[in-house]
Parts: structure tokens; sequence; C-alpha cells
């Protein structure tokens, strides 16, 4: 049992939300009371709006313990939340994956106000416990999937498309927000800390895409391999403002998050790779099929083209591609039938998800007969960006 106390502290440098004091006396207290004491507070901080994090907070901040500070009073906040939407749904108690998700929720919940944070004696029990709470959560993003589709197969909630869909895209924003966080803290702490000493944390002061790009279609060509037997191929080019032609790969850098780029980027290219092995006819026409691959920056944005003659997409599809409740999760695939190359069919929302978390934009254009092109735009990380952490189902 912890006695907590309400503060107000600032964001990651010294911001405006309630923390657990690392000085607080420890006080015995019976189960079923810390129990009810933990609900009531659950249920007081579901109620507080959720801060959201500017880059410059993220960008100024490069002391673990100033952001495990934040990160001790913001993310039984988010979880809080995240347990009140679900409370929020009709029937949720009948669909189990739900119950099991919010289960683990209060479960995280218990364990991140009840853990210590001294800067000295239990700062590595802290980053112990927020990164087991990041590991534990692999399968949120399935579990809750499943269940919404579950629910929205109810008649008698009458649960729309677009309130699934939106209802999902809140939920998993915070649930990306609260990653970074945590990946921030684990990244600058100390490698005697259970941390990995990163002076800037995941960020990466001289990012560089088109790296990016290629590693990522690396992992993306040998997961097809593996999992379709056949090697589509692909091409990088680069393309920067004010210079004429394809430039070399190393000649733009800039501060950005390489692992939420990275993510994006495998993402589309698994769907690209895919589309390619299953569509060729033949070896000789899969590797006159490339698929193509465009970074192109300015000193602000950053866009990338991903481009594949794979056939494109009927017409008649429509806006499903970017809906939670048409792929493998929604349809209740077990985690036996689901494969790094295949996922949870829910790559591309969430990659249109990570992009907006990062201030920017994914759009997709098809030409049903020939191929897909998938366009992304980023902003170069800049001060004035801040987490959109708004919860239509809240409000």
């Amino acid at each position: 049992a912890a006695s907590a106390s309400s503060h107000a502290h600032a964001g990651p440098g010294g911001s405006t939300l309630a923390a657990l004091s690392e000085s607080s006396p420890m006080l015995p207290v019976p189960e079923a009371l810390l129990n009810h004491l933990l609900d009531t507070e659950a249920m007081y901080l579901a109620s507080d709006q959720i801060k959201g994090v500017s880059m410059q907070e993220i960008l100024d901040c490069l002391c673990a313990y100033k952001v495990a500070k934040f990160i001790h009073s913001e993310l039984p906040k988010r979880l809080a939340v995240r347990i009140r939407m679900i409370d929020k749904l009709v029937d949720w108690h009948k669909v189990p994956e739900l119950v099991k998700v919010r289960g683990d929720m209060q479960r995280w919940f218990r364990q991140m106000r009840l853990v210590r944070r001294g800067r000295h004696d239990n700062f590595q029990d802290f980053i112990e416990c927020i990164a087991r709470v990041r590991a534990e959560g692999h399968e949120v993003v399935r579990d809750t999937t499943v269940g919404l589709h579950k629910l929205h197969a109810f008649t008698s909630n009458d649960y729309s498309d677009e309130f699934v869909n939106q209802w999902l895209d809140d939920f998993f924003m915070i649930r990306i927000g609260s990653n970074m966080l945590v990946d921030q803290c684990v990244a600058l702490a100390k490698l005697e800390e259970g941390g990995q000493a990163k002076p800037t944390g995941i960020v990466d002061t001289a990012c560089n895409a088109t790296l990016v790009c290629e590693k990522a279609a690396e992992y993306a060509q040998m997961l097809c391999q593996i999992h379709t037997g056949r090697r589509p191929v692909y091409t990088v080019e680069t393309y920067i403002e004010g210079r004429q032609g394809p430039q070399e790969s190393g000649h733009r850098v800039f501060s950005h998050m390489p692992c939420y780029l990275r993510y994006i980027i495998i993402e589309l290219l698994k769907n690209s790779f895919k589309a390619t092995a299953l569509n060729s006819r033949s070896e000789e026409e899969l590797q006159c099929q490339p698929v193509r691959i465009l970074v192109s920056s300015d000193r602000h944005h950053c866009a990338i083209r991903v481009s594949d003659q794979a056939g494109g997409i009927p017409y008649d599809v429509g806006n499903r591609i970017w809906s939670y409740l048409y792929g493998a999760a929604a349809a209740g695939a077990s985690a036996e039938g689901a494969t790094p190359l295949t996922g949870w069919g829910v790559g591309l929302p969430l990659s249109r998800l990570h992009a907006r978390y990062l201030g920017g934009t994914l759009n997709l254009a098809t030409f049903p007969g020939y191929g897909t092109d998938v366009h992304l735009h980023l902003p170069i990380i800049q001060s004035q960006q801040i987490e959109n952490m708004r919860v239509h189902a809240l409000e």
C-alpha cells in the first residue's frame, strides 16, 4: 500500500499534473480498502483532461528523472481515461476481450500508483515497472479491436461504423502517446537503472529518412520472402528542395523519432510487398515491378511516397481500408493466424494515427488494375507541435 499526495507539477520539464511524491510515507492499508481507494482515484483522474505534451517539452527535457516524474502522474490518468471509455460502452462486460483489456489496465493502474520513484533507491524499480506495463500491452490493439467489432455486431447497441472507428482512434491515440512517454524515459535512463542511456532519448537530431526507409524495406522484404516465398524488389530515391535530380541518401538529416517513422514505413511496405508478391504471375514479372519509395524534403517537411504496381484496390472498397472493422483482428483472427507480414489487418489505420500523432498526414490513391500510391507527409519536429488527446466518447 502507499499514500498518494496530489501536488501541482508541470509536464516533463515541470508542468501542471498531480504526481505521487517520492517522499510520501508508506502506510499499511487493508487490501479491500486499497482497491476501493484506487478505483475511486481512477474515477477521479478519468474526469480530468489529459495534458498533451508539446515537442518543446520533449526536446527540452532530457533528464530521465523529470520525465519519470511526469509519467508517474500522467500514465495513470491516461489509463484511467481508457478504463472509463470502456465503462461507458453498453454491454462491454459481455465481451471477453474488453473485460480482459479493462482488467489489464486496472492492474497497470494499480502498479503505477503503488510503485515508488526515488531518484536513487527506487528509480530502477520505476523503470522496470513502466517497461513491463509497456511490454504487457502488446495485445491491446488486437483485443480492443476484436472487442469493439463484437460490440458493433450486437444489434441492441446500435453503434455505427463511424462511432467505432472514432472510439478506437481516440483509444489508440492515447496508447501511442503513453508509449512515447515511456519509450523516452527508458531511453534516457542510465544503463544501471534499466535504461538505454541515449542522450536525446528516442529523438534523433540527425534522422535520415532515406536510411530509415531502406532499413524498413530490407525488413519488410525479408518478411515477405519468409511468408510468401517471394522477394519483391524495391528502389529508393531522395529529392531535396533546391537541388536537381536524385540525391545521395545522407544529404538531408533532421530531428525526428525514427522508431515511429520506421513503424509507419514498415506497415506500408508490408502491404505493397505482399500485394506485389501475390499478384505477380512469374518471377520475371516480380522483378520487373519494383516497389518505388520516394523521399522528398525541404527545411520544414518530409514527404514519402510508396508506389506499387500490384493491381490497386477496387473503388467499392472505398474508405474501408482506413477502418478497424474490416481487418483480421475485427474478424476475430486467432494469434496463430496472424503473421509478422499480415499482422492484425489494422496497419493502415494505425499508421495514419501515428502520422497524425507526429503532426502529419497519411493518404492513399489507388488505380484499379494498376497499383497504389501511399503518401506520408510529416513536419520536421518543431517545438509548437502538441499531442491531440481529445476523447470524443467522453465529451
